[in-house]
């Protein structure tokens, strides 16, 4: 029975050996034998070939880039995915691409663009079907030069002359050479920096001195060993510019120089000395005017927009209000009581500023028919051009009552909480609107044919759901008769 079993098993493992090796033999992958050199700035294939007779259409293709521990995938082709196959991550967007339409001749080659000095190191590039997988690795090595490089003249040093040679833009790390006019190595002492930038790239700066009496025609060269190219530049120098040769001159130069500066700048000083003052002084004085407009016109456009908003609030929160009407009912025979309310202010001046509490009277008023115990509600009371009237809102607890209200007498209007002083309201309006907001505790008048607010007046607060509130107002005989606003459908009705 055991000897059956190791016959099974070893049958299995040499088909699935079989199977592993036929799988292996229909594909193959053809690794690069030379790095891919890449110039900055520009782009660079990264060759990734395999050869089979048909490439399967579910192929999946990663490239990942190696640098020092870290791996960083690049992009993704995914022949699953038939909409959407590449996929590229963020750092390499729009700097990556595949060959789509060459996948299936086994063209699996990233095309990298805008080399840059960052993107050198080696490449993964891994292939997987759904038995088989290899992969290959690609070292990208990255060369850039400078467009140019120049010598200049930057300063005497003894009897000689320094020169300079100043190229930018090169990795990796150029050679300079300095050559005479026979293309030999100049044997002076030559001081070489290579300055590398943010950017990864290399500059240049190489200094000579020339000392009287050597070959005067000098070449700066600076060679980029990887791409096998240089960038060269020419000086021929004569022997006037050495200080032995001719001081006089020298010094007559620079004396001359220093001369026409120094007379230039004082005629120009002298010159335009009493125009700026005067220019300075004019655009103060116009800075000063500016600015004070400038302040009066934001003081008005500040005034006019919150005017405007206050307005528009006040429109928004009335048009609110008379969404929630009611219908008020006052029926004479229902019920009548009679308030203390204060007498007409005494008046001290014009503007209708209020001295003091005149003494109590009493105002025998219509109770509506209808109470509220919570909840918001409005109506409308029209009073015309009356004189003496009294409106407001009575809560009855038990036998006790509380009221406030608006009260007009002699042609002055003012609010009235309970027995306290009242308040002065500058207004004179012919239709009335009450908003009763039991919820936030107050009483809001309202201007109906304006469509503002011009008072509130806060309720003492009341914890017990059974007091009600009642609107009221001033029985009049012929004199005030309160009657329904036009503009809404839930009038006060009083028959």
């Amino acid at each position: 029975m055991a000897s059956r079993f190791q016959h099974a098993m070893i049958l299995h493992i040499i088909l699935f050996l079989q199977i592993v090796h036929l799988v292996k033999g229909q594909f193959r992958m053809i690794p690069p034998y030379d790095p891919v050199l890449g110039v900055v700035g520009k782009g660079a294939i990264l060759p990734c070939q395999l050869e089979a007779e048909t490439v399967p259409k579910e192929i999946n293709v990663q490239w990942i880039f190696i640098q020092n521990t870290q791996s960083i995938e690049v992009a993704t082709y995914d022949g699953k995915d038939v909409q959407y196959p590449v996929r590229v991550t963020r750092p390499y967007l729009g700097r990556s691409s595949f060959f789509p339409s060459e996948v299936n001749k086994g063209n699996l080659s990233l095309h990298l663009k805008n080399v840059m000095v960052s993107d050198k190191g080696k490449y993964l590039c891994s292939v997987s079907l759904e038995n088989w997988y290899d992969e290959v690795v690609v070292d990208l090595d990255v060369a850039a030069q400078s467009d140019k490089s120049e010598v200049f003249l930057d300063s005497y040093v003894g009897q000689g002359i320094g020169l300079n040679c100043k190229s930018q833009g090169w990795f990796p790390e150029p050679a300079v050479y300095w050559l005479d006019s026979k293309g030999r190595i100049r044997e002076d002492k030559v001081i070489t920096r290579n300055l590398q930038t943010s950017s990864g790239l290399f500059d240049v700066v190489s200094s000579l001195t020339i000392e009287p009496g050597s070959d005067m025609e000098v070449s700066c060269r600076v060679v980029n060993g990887l791409l096998n190219t240089a960038r060269q530049s020419r000086v021929l120098i004569s022997d006037v510019f050495f200080p032995s040769t001719s001081p006089w001159m020298t010094a007559f130069l620079v004396t001359l120089f220093c001369s026409l500066a120094v007379i230039a700048a004082l005629v120009y000083k002298l010159k335009i000395d009493q125009t700026r003052r005067q220019k300075e002084e004019t655009m103060l004085d116009e800075l000063k005017k500016g600015k004070e407009d400038l302040e009066k016109e934001l003081d008005a456009q500040e005034k006019l927009h919150t005017a405007e908003l206050s307005e528009t609030k006040s429109k928004h929160e009335f048009h609110k209000a008379r969404e929630i009407a009611v219908t008020i009912t006052v029926i004479p025979e229902f019920q009548l009581l009679e308030i203390q309310v204060p007498r007409a202010p005494v008046v001290e001046d014009k503007a209708c500023k209020l001295a003091g509490l005149s003494s109590l009277s009493t105002v025998p008023v219509l109770v509506a028919k209808e109470g509220f115990t919570a909840g918001k509600h409005y109506w409308e009371v029209e009073v015309g051009q009356q004189q003496d009237w009294v409106l407001g809102v009575v809560r009855q607890k038990g036998k006790q009552e509380d009221y406030w209200a608006l009260r007009r007498s002699n042609g002055v209007t003012f609010s009235i909480k309970g027995n306290n002083r009242p308040e002065s309201t500058a207004i004179n309006v012919p239709v009335i609107g009450v908003l009763l907001d039991l919820e936030e505790a107050q009483i809001y008048f309202h201007d109906a044919v304006h469509e503002s607010s011009f008072q509130r007046i806060q309720i003492s607060p009341e914890k017990e759901s059974t007091v009600v509130f009642y609107p009221f107002l001033s029985k009049g005989e012929g004199r005030f008769k309160p009657v329904c606003h036009q503009n809404i459908p839930v009038p006060l009705e009083i028959p």
